[in-house]
Formats: structure tokens, C-alpha cells, sequence
């Protein structure tokens, strides 16, 4: 129960004897009128009295009139900051549990994800395991490697690990692995770009484990692309400008799970037609297929901007 104010316990006293003395006060002035006694100043004086009790009340009640407002303002504004820390301590507590990572710049995030996909590589669990890589913006390669050092380099060296090649020892760790990517390109350039950077790593020595489809975009999009291993999801923002914006780590098998079924669902929805390697066969029909879509895409921008 709330306890009263010492000063309310006064002024309502204090309202209650004014009020009963201007009461008295009126019911003798109409009473001497009635009866005709001579106590003429009663009514007067009766009006005075009702007058002061009422601007008394006014001074005598501001506090309760104005106090309780501010109490009120004052508990929900306790009440905010209350609910701001305990976000605050939510997201410490997420941070400091691993589960929910943020990176604001390209190198930072380039740099998790190699670290992500060496952890995922060395740990002894044993596969099958799927590496699911979508980088759907179409504009998703690095074109100034100097922004992100020397992770960009490390990047091509792990992917590379992760391909099964026909020499492999017996006991690779590529072995547990098969890869699935799903990279869009928007231009020929970037598309030829892509397929330089996998020459080496996988379409020239015959990777065993890797299935690689294109989808073609009329124009690079900004989007989010996850790179999902087995315990972890990365989320990398690209637009139309540049890959690798900022970034979102999410540790935990549920995280996996819908990040990962989204993934299956979107990688049968692209038609196999669009498959450029698959378990060491490249398919240069579907090359052929993603440069002659791309040129007629670049065609029709042209003739818009002209």
C-alpha cells in the first residue's frame, strides 16, 4: 500500500476544518436572514470565508495537484532506464557468450571468417559435414585486396583446404567435407573474375566435394549472404558498391539449422543448368550458358542508360 505524504495528512485536515467553519459560517448568515436577526455582516463574512477556503485549497493542494505527475514521470523514466540496461546486459551477456558477434569493416570481418572456417576445418568431429557458402548481391569478390591485408590471402589458402582433391591423403580433413556455393554475378567481369579465383583452388586440380552454381542478376543488389559451417553462420552485408561492408557472426546449431535450410531450399530452386562444377567435372555448357545471360543483361542496362 502507498504510503501518505506528511504534508497531504496536513493539508487535509486543515481543508476539512475551513471547510466547516465556512459551512457553519453560511448555514448562520442564511438562518439570520430567514429569522431576521440583526447578524447582516454573516453573509459577507460567509462569503469571504468560502472564498479563502478556496484559494487556500488551490495553495495548499498544488503539491498533490502537480506532485503526483512528476512522481509518474519520474517512475517511467526509472522504469526506461531500467529497461535499457537490462538490454544493455542482454547484449553483453550474448557478446560474451559468443553467440552474437558484429564486425564493422571488411578486414575484421574477412579475418572471422577465416578463423571460423580453420576452427570448423581442425575440429575432430566426425562428417559428413556440409560447407554452404551463398553470396548472393552480385558484386561479392574483393576488388581492393589492400583494405583487407593479408586475410584475403588466408581466405584463398583455407577455402583451399577445404577441396577434396583426386591426391588427397587418406586422412585429409576435406574428407568429412563436401562444399556447396551459390555466387550471383551481374557482370562478365566479375563472373570471370570468380572463375580465376577457383582455376587454382578447385576447377584445375579436380575438387571431389564441390558443387558451384551461378545465379545472374540484372544488377548487383544489397543483401545479406550467409557462409554456414558446421556450428557457425556468418552474415556478410554486400551492396552494390563494395563486398564485405559489415558483418554478423552467429554461433550455435540452431543458428545453423534455419540459416541452413534456407540455404537447401534456395539451392534446389536454381536450376542445375546453372551448376559450373560439380564433383570435379566442369560444365562449360552452363559457362557458356552465364556469359551469354550476362552479356545480354549488361546489353539492356546499356541501351536503359543510354
Amino acid at each position: 500500500m502507498t504510503q501518505e505524504a506528511p504534508h497531504t495528512r496536513r493539508n487535509r485536515i486543515v481543508a476539512i476544518v475551513a471547510g466547516a467553519i465556512t459551512v457553519t459560517a453560511i448555514v448562520l448568515a442564511f438562518a439570520a436572514e430567514y429569522l431576521e436577526l440583526p447578524w447582516k455582516w454573516l453573509r459577507p463574512a460567509a462569503e469571504l470565508l468560502l472564498l479563502g477556503e478556496l484559494v487556500g485549497l488551490i495553495v495548499l493542494e498544488r503539491h498533490q495537484l502537480f506532485e503526483p505527475v512528476h512522481e509518474k514521470v519520474g517512475s517511467l523514466g526509472h522504469d526506461m532506464s531500467r529497461v535499457l540496461d537490462s538490454l544493455g546486459s542482454i547484449t553483453e551477456k550474448l557478446d560474451s557468450s559468443g553467440q552474437i558477434t558484429t564486425y564493422a569493416n571488411p578486414r575484421d570481418l574477412l579475418t572471422a571468417r577465416v578463423r571460423l572456417l580453420r576452427e570448423a576445418l581442425m575440429r575432430n568431429d566426425e562428417g559428413p559435414h556440409i560447407l554452404r557458402q551463398a553470396f548472393l548481391s552480385g558484386r561479392n569478390l574483393i576488388e581492393d585486396t589492400r583494405e583487407v591485408g593479408q586475410a584475403f590471402k588466408e581466405l584463398r589458402e583455407v577455402i583451399a583446404e577445404y577441396q577434396l582433391l583426386p591426391d588427397s591423403p587418406q586422412d585429409a580433413r576435406s574428407r568429412r567435407w563436401s562444399c556447396r556455393a551459390l555466387y550471383a554475378c551481374a557482370t562478365s567481369e566479375h563472373f570471370n573474375r570468380l572463375l580465376e579465383f577457383l582455376r587454382t583452388i578447385a576447377l584445375e586440380p579436380g575438387s571431389l566435394n564441390l558443387e558451384f552454381k551461378i545465379i545472374v542478376r540484372a544488377q548487383p543488389e544489397a543483401l545479406l549472404s550467409p557462409e554456414i559451417t558446421d556450428r557457425d553462420v556468418v552474415l556478410i552485408y554486400e551492396d552494390g558498391v563494395s563486398s564485405h561492408r559489415w558483418g554478423l557472426v552467429l554461433q550455435g546449431r540452431q543458428y545453423v539449422t534455419l540459416v541452413g535450410r534456407w540455404f537447401d531450399d534456395r539451392w534446389a530452386a536454381t536450376p542445375d543448368r546453372y551448376q559450373i562444377f560439380g564433383r570435379g567435372i566442369i560444365n562449360q555448357k552452363a559457362i557458356d550458358l552465364v556469359r551469354k545471360e550476362l552479356a545480354a543483361a549488361e546489353a539492356a542496362r546499356d541501351r536503359e542508360i543510354a
